[in-house]
């Protein structure tokens, strides 16, 4: 494998200082780089000064490998993957700003996408019209267990595969992961519609900006005639918190996004434990690996534009009260258009 130098921007708080973990993906990203073979950590940016100065010195850069703007840290550290972890609000701006320049073969972007549709696939078109390589983290469907269960589905160990179930805490920020899974397992195969309802009595934001519902139920259709049903926040234990439920004609999978997954076939449960790296680690590995051979990663940003559409879609099917078809045709937002319409929260 060719060596490769890695710039992160977001390096986000120290995670010892932060009250969640997910505002240090930077940290994450940067650990996973330096395990994987070929990889140097080379650069950060971040706008908060004392973030980037603390990363600095946690990946032992030198002090003209630190920054606080972007444009700067590809221009004197000229790095050849950039990992992106800021909010999705800023993502639009930061991956045409890192396509656009020459030293960049790569962008490792995290989720969600972007705050819109339009953005979504503007993160896309913009990175295949710079011919650089963008992959988004919804890492889950890099690991073993995924990989071992479609598979096992594949191969008929459950007969015919009729429904999916997920449930989490909401759709984009963390069901994201069980929605893309499912898509994973049916080889990324197109959804024709989408319908669904939810519940935002309060308010409930992500990354400062970004709105998510406090409950959630969608369901979706596959070409294929499977079809997927997703509860959210309150309603989550009504599949299972965490839970990907693959129901076929003879029986049924259920995963938590773990290194495990149980499986049953004839009447009774059985849990197949599987080895293998952690998912974030095999994410950067197949990332690196697609650019080794120019072919289209797993965690492609193609491919996250068909988990994103899915969310996107539940909460313009509960804005237009009925059942929407994909590909989408809005660019907006649907969640955070109802909110600034005051249609939510209701009136009480």
């Amino acid at each position: 494998m060719s060596d490769y130098t890695v710039g992160i921007v977001g390096t986000g708080p120290h995670p010892e200082n932060s009250d969640h973990d997910g505002y240090s993906m930077g940290y994450r990203h940067a650990r996973s780089f330096r395990r994987a073979d070929g990889c140097r950590v080379a650069a950060c940016a971040d706008i908060v000064a004392d973030h980037a100065a603390a990363f600095g010195d946690e990946f032992g850069l030198d002090d003209e490998r630190v920054f606080t703007d972007v444009q700067a840290m590809l221009d004197g550290a000229t790095p050849d993957v950039v990992s992106i972890c800021t909010p999705p609000s800023t993502h639009g701006e930061l991956v045409e700003t890192c396509a656009r320049h020459e030293s960049v073969q790569g962008i490792h972007c995290e989720k969600p996408m972007a705050e819109t549709v339009g953005e979504s696939h503007r993160l896309v078109e913009v990175c295949e019209d710079a011919s650089v390589q963008l992959t988004i983290n919804l890492q889950n469907r890099c690991s073993d267990a995924a990989g071992e269960i479609r598979r096992v589905i594949d191969d008929g160990a459950i007969g015919d595969l009729e429904r999916i179930e997920l449930g989490r805490q909401d759709l984009l920020q963390t069901g994201l992961h069980h929605v893309d899974l499912a898509n994973y397992v049916l080889g990324d195969e197109p959804v024709e519609w989408v319908l669904g309802q939810i519940d935002y009595p309060e308010e409930h934001i992500w990354y400062t900006n970004m709105p998510s519902e406090r409950q959630g139920l969608g369901m979706w259709a596959y070409e294929s005639g499977v079809h997927a049903l997703c509860s959210t926040g309150a309603g989550a234990e009504a599949v299972g918190h965490h839970t990907n439920r693959f129901i076929g004609t003879d029986g049924e999978i259920e995963f938590q996004l773990g290194d495990e997954y149980r499986i049953r076939t004839d009447g009774e449960w059985r849990t197949v434990e599987v080895g293998g790296d952690a998912a974030q680690d095999a994410a950067i590995v197949t990332l690196l690996e697609a650019l080794e051979t120019d072919e289209e990663p797993i965690i492609s940003g193609r491919r996250a534009l068909g988990s994103t559409e899915i969310v996107f879609g539940i909460w313009e099917s509960a804005r237009k009260r009925g059942r929407v078809s994909l590909p989408l045709e809005i660019e907006d937002n649907p969640l955070a258009a109802l909110i600034e319409s005051g249609e939510l929260p209701p009136d009480e």
